[in-house]
């Protein structure tokens, strides 16, 4: 893949997840022009470009976008690799992207780095590009795994843990997406597949706390998403399940003061 689409698949990865807040952020007042802005900026057809947001709508809620396809293995890398990042983070990775020079050359290397990796893996090992489709992500069937635990929570149907209020810590990077206070609390994490067959991904962040939580650490494994949501609860996954541990390089943010700004 060109370098150019690989770019376009980060930005359309914003205007899918953001959608008309992210076309207003980068200055457009619709899809339509932020579609056609973007083209131009990066020499990537217009077309092009709403047609990858339209597949990144796969794992989003809010447009019905291409729910009957399955993601492609390069889409899917992408929302691995970006979906943990938060808006303010994603936001400035798009604008050096839209606004390329010399001097934000060394990060548009990096950004199109992570995704040239696993792009050389898949093609020494077509075997292992097709395994690694098959384990979930928080970006692929995550996010439609979390609001169908949260309506099952509220409606009472999560057996042994109906009462009390959640806390939604999904963006906080605490190792768990919910919370539920108590004594002692609860820590939720929630995982979804897409079919009944696969396997699931723990960041090292989420093993870790699994492992100082133990018993109020709760897995929630949904599984079948598309056609029939089976729900499974599992009390101190860290101790009951032996996972193989995977290196990814990936995209971190970090946010730098100078130092002159520090002076009163």
């Amino acid at each position: 893949m060109e370098r150019k689409f690989k770019l376009a698949l980060i930005v359309a990865f914003y205007l899918s997840k953001y959608d008309l807040k992210a076309a207003h952020d980068l200055g457009y007042k619709s899809r339509r022009q932020a579609f056609r802005g973007v083209g131009e900026k990066i020499n990537v057809n217009q077309y092009t470009i709403k047609h990858m947001r339209d597949q990144f709508d796969t794992v989003l809620s809010h447009r019905a976008g291409y729910h009957q396809s399955p993601l492609p293995p390069s889409r899917a890398e992408v929302v691995e690799k970006y979906s943990f990042l938060s808006e303010m983070a994603l936001f400035e990775i798009v604008k050096d992207i839209l606004n390329f020079s010399m001097e934000n050359h060394e990060n548009i290397e990096s950004y199109v780095k992570v995704l040239e990796e696993v792009e050389e893996k898949d093609n020494k090992n077509k075997k292992k590009a097709k395994v690694s489709t098959e384990y979930t992500t928080r970006g692929i069937t995550g996010i439609k795994a979390e609001e169908l635990f949260l309506t099952e929570f509220k409606e009472g149907k999560i057996n042994g843990f109906s009462d009390g209020a959640l806390i939604d810590t999904r963006q906080d990077g605490t190792g768990y997406d919910f919370k539920l206070p108590g004594d002692p609390d609860i820590y939720f994490e929630v995982k979804g597949l897409a079919s009944e067959k696969g396997g699931l991904l723990f960041t090292d962040k989420e093993w870790a706390v699994a492992k100082e939580k133990q018993e109020e650490y709760i897995l929630v494994f949904i599984t079948n998403i598309s056609e029939e949501p089976n729900i499974q609860i599992i009390r101190n996954p860290y101790m009951k399940l032996k996972p193989n541990k995977n290196i990814y390089t990936t995209i971190t943010v970090n946010w730098a003061v100078d130092a002159s700004q520090l002076k009163s």
